[in-house]
């Protein structure tokens, strides 16, 4: 399937502003300090990766979501990015985002060109995630894995780099205080590793001026 070129200077930008495809992330996660106090560095961590689905809507950029399922045991409700551990059977991150991106939304791998990554990030629950930046194609029609997934929804890339957009909160987590980062969007809230990846792609646009 031939997918639309999307062509606008926000397209341009983050594409300067990525990693490309030939220079994948290093071993080490950016964040990692920031986990010393609650997680052993010793640990091995299982590697991850997620799609960053940007969707171009005439001159506009959009950044795709899911929310995950209510019925979830671990991180319900929650607002994230497709994604998943990687398997033995994934190449390499890219296909490991594409493959969990067609499971939990039905967004054909055709319908997405992968174009760089972001930097990894270490979370809390042991996971070492490679983001994937990826242009998915407007005519997607999403399909939900429903044990998984309950909405897919789309926030202007314009609302995610507006510097009021960003809010820092801070909570208790297993007894210690600590600092998130959150959005706002229409009652939903972004946080946790979803905001922190999205603050690693502010800063690496940013950079990219």
């Amino acid at each position: 399937m031939r997918l639309n070129p999307i062509h606008s200077p926000q397209a341009s930008r983050l594409r300067r502003a990525v990693r490309g495809l030939s220079d994948p992330p290093t071993a080490t996660a950016w964040n990692a300090g920031e986990l010393a106090d609650v997680f052993d560095a010793s640990l091995p961590r299982r590697p991850a990766a997620v799609l960053v689905p940007f969707v171009g809507r005439g001159d506009d950029l959009f950044v795709l979501f899911t929310r995950r399922s209510e019925r979830l045991r671990h991180h319900a409700g929650q607002i994230s990015f497709p994604g998943g551990g990687v398997d033995a059977g994934d190449a390499d991150a890219v296909a490991a985002a594409l493959r969990e991106t067609h499971e939990e939304t039905g967004i054909e791998p055709a319908l997405v060109d992968a174009f760089g990554y972001l930097d990894r990030l270490d979370t809390v629950s042991g996971y070492r995630v490679t983001p994937v930046a990826g242009f998915v194609d407007e005519s997607y029609c999403a399909r939900l894995q429903e044990d998984e997934v309950d909405e897919v929804f789309e926030v202007p890339l314009a609302f995610i780099v507006d510097p009021a957009s960003l809010s820092r909160e801070r909570i208790l987590w297993r007894g210690i205080e600590r600092d998130i980062l959150a959005f706002q969007w229409e009652g939903r809230r972004i946080w946790g590793a979803t905001a922190a990846i999205l603050k690693n792609l502010l800063d690496r646009l940013e950079a990219a001026r």
